[in-house]
């Protein structure tokens, strides 16, 4: 859900290395993330779904506090790997914030949405109930499709301010327990939204169950609200609060695929 740490590819060789081992390495570094995106984003889709297989439903306490443990969990596993976007909404404030190139976050997007299919399909499988209507996020019958859009992008601009203060070098000492803290972030939204919009903030995750079920009632908020409110962050914080003093980044030996974890470099 978030990339605080940075993964670099190294080319092979000394020095700067031939182009032909500057190409390996960038399609090294694509396959790895788009991978590390794909599975999480399946795994995401597919755990907080399954909770709807249950007879009786989850009330909105459970459901908020088990997709925030669920981010906490895949963020634990692959934040090393992609920075565990799982999101378009935060691969967009990457991107246009410079954290990540366009062609990464392009496949970073790509790989979001073939893992969400994935993931739904795979909660149809494992539950005799059809899990996937329920999953379905639309707003509530009492608010507009136009506050709908509004409350969805109030969520995403929160998401990603989340994601941009901690990729801040002047929190680069205080990421400790960060799956947790981004985990209980996607639960505070989700609590205070949830009985509206169903608190999606992530266009993949409303994708998924609408694909599999063919129901798209109001699938355009989800997409439009998230991702205006990713865009709405990141011009607010460069203009307010961005810090111009970048820190250096740190290199590795040269290897083959090399990764080096940063913790919190820009």
């Amino acid at each position: 859900m978030v990339d605080h740490s940075e993964v670099d590819i190294l080319p092979v060789g000394g020095g700067h290395g031939s182009a032909r081992s500057k190409r390996a390495g960038e399609w090294c570094r694509v396959w790895s993330v788009s991978a590390a995106e794909l599975c999480g984003t399946s795994l995401l889709v597919l755990l907080s779904c399954l909770p709807a297989a249950a007879d009786p439903q989850p009330g909105l306490l459970q459901r908020s506090l088990s997709a925030g443990l669920v981010v906490a969990l895949i963020v634990q596993c692959f934040d090393h790997v992609s920075g565990a976007h799982l999101n378009p909404t935060v691969t967009v404030a990457a991107a246009l914030s410079g954290r990540t190139s366009l062609p990464v976050a392009a496949a970073m997007c790509a790989s979001q949405l073939a893992g969400s299919a994935l993931g739904a399909v795979a909660a149809r499988l494992l539950s005799s109930r059809d899990i996937i209507t329920v999953c379905i996020t639309t707003p509530a019958s009492h608010i507009s499709v136009y506050q709908a859009v509004v409350i969805e992008m109030l969520l995403g601009c929160c998401l990603a301010l989340a994601n941009l203060s901690s990729w801040d070098v002047r929190n680069q000492y205080l990421i400790d327990s960060w799956p947790l803290r981004i985990g209980f972030t996607v639960s505070s939204l989700s609590l205070v939204a949830g009985d509206l919009t169903g608190a999606s903030m992530n266009p993949v995750r409303s994708f998924a169950p609408a694909l599999c079920s063919g129901n798209w009632t109001a699938h355009w908020v989800y997409w439009v609200g998230p991702l205006s409110g990713s865009c709405l962050a990141v011009a607010l914080y460069a203009a307010l609060w961005r810090d111009t003093a970048a820190a250096p980044r740190r290199t590795a030996p040269s290897s083959t695929c090399t990764y080096t974890h940063q913790q919190n470099k820009t």
